[in-house]
């Protein structure tokens, strides 16, 4: 295990310094330590006695040596305790309870509650995926009754005098008609591309739909972009929440992601190294199933609703299916670029599976 820190440093040694920093029983041995697993950036501990979880930053993230950045840190921690508390506002119980971090060149770290164990996908039917699916689009639609607390949109990052804001300092209509005329950039490069597929059927769909996306109907709120089933845990009390990526922006373009991820990108991606422990691929009936319930429990049987979340998924699908072209485009990939994403091969493979789902939209 290596951290981001400057000091050498054994795990245990570590884990205890974050420990006693925060005035929690300290573990006796190695043998006590319980990994819960790492992701990209952070690996993850569980400290049994307290029922906490214990998170630590990673000096090497993506093949790549990490540097101690505190406003990135701080952005990104901050935004996190700010989702857990709208998140448990919007729906008791959906994030953890505690969350507290700290930040220095020696020692960085999260800890918040544990919610519990998860049953994975393996451990559900199609029955309990939906009824996950159709808690999380309840979560969603509750979200949008919340106003944010930090001013712009965008991911979140540190301001001129240390507090947290959106990225961006512009009216959410202007930036969803700009990123409207984006979207339609974006269809035409696949239009004009030298690949073989329905094109006067997508371009007919793309006529229909972009025009109409949602702008009256939009307001901004403070919402997760990462709702992956790793960030996910699935109990026999209902779904749980952790470790979100914060945005401000608009409620419906974020529920169409996480439509979007569970009905299509997350079974075609189980090839690449960050998605393969996974096996999104073995479940695809299952993460459709979520995605179903996810649209039944945002929706909430309106019709309007329903359109506006149709119109963002299909952007989805083409700024997804965009990124893969541009990507094939490029001389060389990046080493970030092959883990997200694979090989030129797999990611041509991929593009046909997008320009079909388009074909079929």
């Amino acid at each position: 295990m290596e951290f981001l820190t400057k000091q050498s440093i054994t795990e245990l040694e570590q884990i205890n310094r974050a420990l006693e920093n925060e005035r929690v029983n300290l573990l006796a041995g190695e043998s006590d330590i319980k990994r819960l697993g790492e992701g990209a950036w952070h690996y993850a501990y569980l400290i049994e006695s307290d029922q906490l979880v214990l998170r630590i930053p990673k000096k090497f993230a993506y093949d790549q040596a990490v540097d101690f950045n505190r406003d990135q840190l701080m952005a990104e921690y901050g935004s996190t305790e700010a989702f857990y508390k709208t998140a448990n506002q919007a729906q008791k119980g959906m994030c953890p309870e505690h969350f507290n971090y700290f930040i220095n060149e020696d020692l960085t770290y999260t800890i918040e509650t544990y919610v519990g164990a998860t049953l994975g996908l393996e451990g559900q039917t199609q029955p309990q995926s939906r009824q996950y699916g159709r808690e999380m689009g309840e979560f969603f639609r509750a979200l949008e009754e919340i106003d944010p607390p930090y001013e712009g949109i965008g991911y979140l990052e540190i301001g001129e005098n240390g507090e947290l804001k959106g990225g961006l300092d512009m009216d959410l209509s202007a930036c969803i008609v700009e990123e409207r005329e984006e979207y339609e950039g974006e269809l035409q490069v696949l239009l004009s591309s030298a690949y073989a597929f329905n094109k006067e059927k997508v371009a007919a769909t793309g006529k229909k739909l972009i025009p109409n996306r949602s702008i009256d109907h939009e307001k901004r709120i403070l919402t997760n972009q990462d709702t992956s089933p790793e960030n996910l845990i699935f109990t026999k009390s209902g779904v749980k929440m952790i470790d979100p990526f914060p945005i401000l922006y608009t409620g419906t373009s974020l529920a169409a992601n996480h439509v979007f991820n569970y009905h299509t990108f997350f079974q075609t991606v189980y090839d690449t190294r960050r998605y393969a422990k996974g096996n999104y691929h073995r479940h695809a009936p299952l993460l459709r199933a979520h995605a179903d319930g996810f649209i039944d429990g945002y929706a909430q049987g309106s019709i309007q609703k329903q359109t506006d979340l149709h119109i963002e998924v299909f952007l989805k699908l083409v700024t997804m299916a965009h990124t893969h072209f541009e990507l094939l485009q490029e001389d060389r990939l990046t080493q970030e670029q092959i883990i997200r994403f694979g090989t030129k091969e797999q990611i041509e493979k991929r593009l046909y599976i997008y320009l079909a789902e388009l074909e079929n939209f």
